[in-house]
């Protein structure tokens, strides 16, 4: 038994005992930092004391120079632009400027938040950021970048006002900010803060921790685990002037840092070092710390639950891990018990989450003192893994049905306005770095029981629409979660899995990865009379057509188009329209784009924005360039009412492909745009189709060279994303490029494969009469491709007579393949 009087220590006051071998190899690997840069890889089995032996090295170091801890842990910091600005600030409080940095950063983060402005300086780094505050200053309050072509390109105003500032003018990566992409855009962001923090560190070195590096890594069944680790990697091989701690469970093996890497080891505590901290800790009965201690085998994080665990009953004399989990509560009083009992239901938590079940907020400051509770990021917390399975095995599930719909209602309201329910006289809450909150929605309302399968995918929806399709993604990895848990026999179950299976087919198909889509899909036989199976036939559909399997697609779309579900009928609609206009057949195209339009109710902008865009691009494959424009303009204008995102992105892409027919000079800037755009949504098929509308413009300028370099892009972006008409598309183009660089046999080579490819898919008739008519005006007789080309006439129906089609086919030639002489 304990002995009386001896006050028992709180999980953070707790001694640190033995690693005398480890403190010292870190003094070692601190001396050895003055002479190169080193990185020293700390790694042991979870629990072993890591993290609190990273601590102490911190506290070690503080005294001899600039430290900064970045904890992969926290939900915002597996992103190299989170990570960074946290290590700005914390750095920052110890005296490094960051002037570059500052001004790059905020740059970066205007331009992925194009509708908020930085309005008051220090709004990204507090009063740290002086280099920003005065770039802000200089702005007169106007947003840095504007919301133009889809949120991502940068206003000429705001940003005249930035290159005003003398460090810009100073600065050449600075000055040309408004040129970047948005990668390189976050590349010079990082390399602005390794090249602040190295200027700063010539005279005193720095330490720089990372803990829990296990965190990005991904398991991939039979296949093993791989990381998602380059940006950590690539931020870490440019550091210079200190050293860099990383703690993982295995040690890493990067062969960037060869000879300049060591490791060791965090081996469990001896047991006469676990009665130590036991003694240390109020325990001081030796059969207790032997019990203990035999059952915590070593682990520190097992010794500290046990010390937080009562004593146990006379003739007991065995502490498994279940009972230190069952009873590690005992101490904390009922009312604090209950409070985190529903916390314990959060991911994450704050100070309004914790009023949600509470009136008095005194509880709060003890409350985040219990050693179990996590501060994650700002005011945000979490329960540590083992006390939410504690406390939630407490619970039947119909107990916390109810909890579940509080946390629901307080996410959706968190979602609307992160600032809202701020409790009176606390400070405003930040917004949850790295997590949506509908998402969060989600995951409690489906443990409410209180979201029908359907109503998930309105849920999904509404946050691909505030956040983007990636978010969905969380989305479809919380279900299989839930269903991991609930299992999957029950029908509710089932469909949920179908759900998950939709939506993830979805976003495959957005981004243009058929095949993947496919496979997601696999086995799935929808019943398309329900709402939930004929959108999940849709998404097959479009998986089908993605990957050239037309007459499929073609079949389905018509099935729903016909069919009885109306939520789907519509998109089944312009999709089939869509899929005749590329067979050939304009005429039909154009009358289903009519009847889609006409049954588009007036809330449906982004319906009848895209039949307006699927005329365009009949009348652009018609060569009725004036007619194009028009509907391209009008398709944008719908879209920018509707703020559709990817929308928006398209008509970029739409744009430069019209322009490099018309106006090539236009176009190849028109290009860079939508590149940027696409490529910032990760929408791969738009990518290779940009590129091949560049590639087409600079052959028309004669700019050779650079026309083969994006025609190559657009050929790896294609094949990557499986696109096969598109590749086809850009295989055809490329053939000109061929002529002009005067290598016809390559260029014959082309047509023959872009005219069988393009047959094969059922699409782009016309495309393949072309690919003839080039051949025969360089002189060349091609059995194939004059057999596709009577094929292709049987199946072209244009809206104007086919002799004057022809005709607009010629003038096309005359452009892309002009005498030689002229330009």
């Amino acid at each position: 038994m304990a002995v009386s009087g001896v006050r028992r220590a709180t999980g953070r006051s707790r001694p640190f005992v033995d690693r005398t071998d480890l403190m010292a190899r870190f003094r070692e690997e601190l001396a050895r930092s003055a002479e190169a840069p080193r990185l020293l890889n700390v790694h042991g089995l979870p629990g072993v004391g890591k993290s609190r032996l990273l601590r102490e090295w911190k506290r070690a170091a503080d005294g001899s120079g600039r430290t900064a801890l970045l904890d992969l842990r926290l939900p915002g910091s597996h992103q190299v632009e989170s990570a960074l600005a946290q290590l700005r600030t914390e750095f920052g409080s110890q005296g490094v400027p960051f002037a570059r940095f500052d001004v790059a950063y905020a740059a970066f983060w205007q331009k992925i938040h194009p509708l908020q402005s930085l309005r008051r300086p220090g709004e990204l780094f507090g009063t740290n950021g002086d280099a920003a505050a005065k770039i802000l200053e200089g702005a007169s309050g106007a947003s840095l970048i504007g919301a133009i072509a889809a949120g991502i390109r940068f206003s000429i105003e705001g940003f005249a006002a930035i290159k005003r500032n003398r460090l810009v003018k100073t600065e050449p990566d600075l000055g040309a900010l408004e040129d970047m992409l948005t990668a390189d855009l976050l590349d010079t962001v990082t390399r602005m803060f390794v090249q602040d923090l190295a200027d700063a560190s010539v005279a005193e070195p720095y330490v720089l921790f990372v803990d829990s590096y296990d965190v990005l890594g991904v398991v991939h069944g039979e296949e093993g685990r791989t990381f998602r680790d380059s940006w950590l990697r690539d931020l870490l091989e440019q550091l210079r002037h200190g050293l860099v701690v990383l703690a993982s469970r295995e040690p890493v093996r990067w062969q960037e840092w060869v000879g300049h890497m060591d490791s060791c080891k965090v081996q469990p505590l001896e047991s006469r070092y676990c009665e130590e901290l036991l003694f240390h800790a109020g325990v001081q009965d030796t059969a207790r710390q032997a019990i203990i201690t035999r059952a915590s085998r070593g682990i520190p994080f097992y010794l500290e639950l046990a010390v937080d665990t009562p004593e146990r009953a006379a003739g007991e004399r065995e502490v498994p891990q279940d009972r230190i989990k069952d009873r590690f509560l005992d101490h904390v009083p009922e009312d604090r018990r209950r409070v985190l009992q529903r916390l314990g239901l959060a991911r994450l938590f704050n100070r309004s989450v914790f009023m949600r079940f509470v009136k008095d907020d005194t509880l709060w400051d003890e409350l985040i003192q219990y050693s179990f509770v996590q501060r994650i990021s700002g005011d945000w917390y979490q329960l540590h893994q083992l006390m939410v399975d504690a406390l939630q095995a407490q619970w039947t599930q119909d107990r916390q049905r109810p909890e579940h719909r509080v946390l629901q209602l307080f996410w959706e309201e968190y979602a609307d306005d992160p600032h809202a329910h701020t409790p009176v006289g606390a400070p405003p809450a930040r917004p949850a770095a790295g997590i949506a909150p509908l998402q969060e929605a989600v995951y409690h309302g489906l443990r409410a029981g209180r979201l029908a399968p359907e109503e998930v995918l309105r849920y999904a929806d509404r946050t691909k629409a505030v956040f983007g399709s990636q978010s969905v993604n969380g989305i479809v990895t919380d279900i299989g979660t839930y269903l991991e848990q609930g299992g999957r026999d029950t029908d509710a179950s089932r469909e949920l899995d179908c759900v998950a299976r939709c939506l993830a087919a979805e976003d495959h198909v957005l981004r243009g990865r058929g095949r993947e889509a496919q496979q997601v899909l696999a086995g799935q036989d929808p019943d398309t009379a329900t709402p939930l199976g004929a959108r999940t036939a849709l998404a097959a559909a479009h998986a089908h057509r993605l990957v050239g399997e037309s007459p499929a697609a073609r079949d389905t779309f018509e099935l729903l188009w016909t069919g009885p579900e109306e939520a789907v009928r519509g998109m089944a609609g312009f999709a089939l329209a869509d899929i005749t206009m590329c067979a050939g057949d304009f005429r039909s195209a154009f009358r289903l784009a009519a009847e889609v339009h006409e049954g588009s109710g007036p809330d449906e902008s982004v319906r009848r924005a895209e039949v307006k865009r699927l005329m365009h691009l009949a009348h652009r494959f018609l060569l009725d360039f004036p007619a194009a424009r028009e509907l391209l303009e009008e398709a944008e204008t719908l879209f920018r009412a509707s703020n559709s995102i990817h929308g928006l992105a398209d008509i970029q892409t739409n744009t430069a492909e019209l322009l490099a027919l018309t106006d090539p000079v236009a176009a190849v800037a028109a290009a860079d745009t939508a590149l940027e755009t696409q490529r910032s949504l990760g929408v791969g098929h738009e990518v290779g189709k940009a590129l091949t509308a560049r590639g087409i413009a600079q052959t028309r300028l004669g700019r050779l060279d650079e026309a083969q370099g994006s025609f190559a892009g657009a050929v790896q972006a294609l094949e990557a994303a499986g696109y096969r008409s598109g590749r086809a598309r850009a295989e055809l183009f490329r053939a000109f490029l061929h002529i002009r660089s005067g290598d016809d046999g390559q260029a014959m080579s082309s047509l023959r494969w872009a005219a069988r490819k393009l047959e094969a898919a059922g699409v782009y008739p016309f495309l393949s009469i072309l690919a003839h008519k080039a051949a025969e005006r360089r002189g060349y007789s091609d059995a194939t491709l004059e057999a596709i080309r009577l094929r292709s006439e049987d199946l072209v129906v244009p809206l104007v007579p086919y002799a004057v089609y022809e005709r607009r086919m010629d003038a096309l030639l005359d452009v892309l393949l002009p005498e030689r002489g002229q330009s």
